[in-house]
């Protein structure tokens, strides 16, 4: 193999949605709000468009579960899944960080972090890295870390939280460098690799999404099935993007961001095909019980 086919290969690779990334938003979009639970059979049956195996499901499922991130019941002998409640909160947070968080305006400050954390506790140091990347955190050094916002009180709860409060050190300062700030941004994020990776869905789902409105005002019918895995896989992948967006004020991206573009490409895309869609999923959960009585109580 050549050296620019690995490269493709490791590069499509990379950017597969990943199968945990699928299920939290099929329970976040159709599943939670449908009562919670559903048969690992309609699980399957929904996740067909993905080309995934009712093995690789299955063993998605279990891995999840020993995450605690999800749960099985038994109902006449059939068995039932659900999200526990860190499953939840991590699905919360996926909707809340990539669909309904704004860029906020900026105060011009910035908030610092320094931390010396001792080799023998290295663990520490890799949970708190971890940690400060999935608040939005940049790294301008290896223990250096910054941000525009205000973690103030997040930052409180997770230094007692891991327990580095003796190792760490916090600051609120103004830039007083050579360069500007968004120079000093896409030192400490991946601005570059974010950009291109969301002109490349605007690329890939701006055309399909014009063809689909165009189709829908000329009242064709379209199948309940495309127009579930069309908005479930614009979901999913827009998803998978901006989770690793650290949702900077604009003054500190490019302008004309790209990122502004693509969540409104995803939200339109949504609220086009969701009727279809809602269709299609209440189609294939029509026999669980589950939904049955859920329905019932409403």
């Amino acid at each position: 193999m050549s050296k620019i086919k690995r490269k493709i290969k490791k590069e499509h690779t990379k950017r597969k949605i990943r199968t945990i990334t699928i299920i939290l938003t099929l329970f976040g979009s159709y599943v939670n709000p449908r009562g919670g639970k559903v048969w690992v059979g309609s699980l399957i049956k929904l996740l067909e468009p993905f080309g995934l195996s009712s093995n690789a499901i299955r063993l998605a499922l279990s891995r999840m579960s020993k995450q605690n991130l999800i749960q099985s019941q038994k109902i006449d002998r059939k068995s039932y899944y659900s999200l526990t409640t860190k499953g939840t909160q991590w699905m919360l947070y996926g909707q809340r960080w990539t669909l309904e968080k704004e860029c906020k305006p900026w105060d011009k400050k910035w908030r610092l972090l320094v931390y010396s954390v001792p080799e023998e506790s290295r663990y520490l140091r890799d949970k708190l890295r971890e940690e400060l990347k999935g608040m939005g955190f940049g790294s301008l050094s290896s223990s250096l870390w910054i941000s525009p916002f205000n973690f103030k009180e997040k930052m409180a709860k997770l230094f007692g939280k891991i327990k580095v409060m003796g190792y760490v050190e916090t600051f609120e300062a103004k830039h007083t460098g050579l360069v500007e700030g968004r120079e000093l941004a896409a030192r400490a994020w991946d601005i570059k690799g974010l950009e291109e990776r969301y002109r490349e869905f605007i690329g890939k789902y701006s055309p399909i999404f014009i063809r689909y409105k165009e189709r829908i005002e000329r009242k064709e019918t379209i199948v309940l099935g495309e127009c579930f895995a069309e908005r479930f896989r614009v979901t999913a992948e827009y998803i998978e993007i901006a989770l690793y967006d650290p949702m900077l004020p604009l003054e500190l991206l490019p302008d004309d961001w790209a990122g502004v573009t693509a969540k409104n490409i995803c939200l339109e895309y949504r609220k086009l095909l969701a009727p279809e869609a809602n269709k299609f999923v209440d189609s294939i959960l029509r026999d669980s019980k589950v939904l049955k009585e859920s329905i019932e109580k409403n």
